[in-house]
């Protein structure tokens, strides 16, 4: 990946981090295309940047801009499996270590991946969101969300936390002691952490430009 890219790479994934922002979510408050961020984000190395008119509006939205001249070491790219739902049962079973093997076998293995900052720890994933619980967020059913386990990552009030259920992956923002749903979907209803099997903190949202 070439300094341009890794530049942008960076501040895109800072920018959503920092404020909690799906790429939709930020796109729809700069008023461009949410695809402009997608086809960037799922693919840095080889998918289309964005317009220097949509980086404009990103980054007024934003507050800050890409440092395409910062003369500071880059942060190299890493990629996270995204797990289904049988997977993500079976990580949260293991211990630390156990986990974290589980997961380097897929990525040797060929599973699908998502593009992550190095930041990332070696426990985190990524879950496909199979439901509208969060698509008041901009959260959309099909996202794939990064998320780090809770032993890494503490939940803390109004984070989005992702649950696994049978068959089924949901958002929520954490307000203990329930996860409440961010959604226009009248049989979204709020849940009780307790009642929940919280595979972890999302970090990161990646909009998937097709269903599957």
């Amino acid at each position: 990946m070439d300094d341009t890219r890794r530049a942008l790479l960076r501040w895109m994934t800072g920018v959503m981090e920092a404020h909690g922002w799906s790429a939709g979510a930020w796109a729809r408050m700069a008023g461009v295309t949410a695809t402009n961020l997608t086809r960037f984000l799922r693919d840095p190395v080889f998918g289309s940047l964005p317009s220097a008119d949509t980086l404009g509006r990103l980054a007024r939205i934003a507050g800050s801009e890409p440092r395409f001249l910062d003369d500071g070491p880059c942060p190299p790219v890493g990629r996270v499996p995204v797990l289904d739902n049988d997977q993500v049962h079976r990580f949260l079973e293991l211990g630390r270590r156990a986990g974290e093997a589980f997961l380097a076998g897929l990525l040797r293995d060929g599973a699908e991946t998502v593009a992550v900052a190095a930041r990332a720890s070696r426990r985190a994933f990524a879950l496909r969101i199979a439901s509208r619980s969060l698509n008041a967020a901009g959260v959309l059913p099909q996202d794939r969300v990064v998320v780090e386990p809770t032993d890494v990552v503490t939940p803390q009030v109004g984070d989005v936390v992702v649950t696994v259920g049978d068959g089924s992956v949901c958002g929520y923002r954490f307000h203990p002691p329930q996860l409440l749903p961010v959604s226009t979907d009248p049989d979204c209803h709020p849940t009780l952490i307790e009642r929940a099997v919280v595979a972890g903190v999302a970090v990161h949202v990646v909009r998937a430009l097709r269903g599957s």
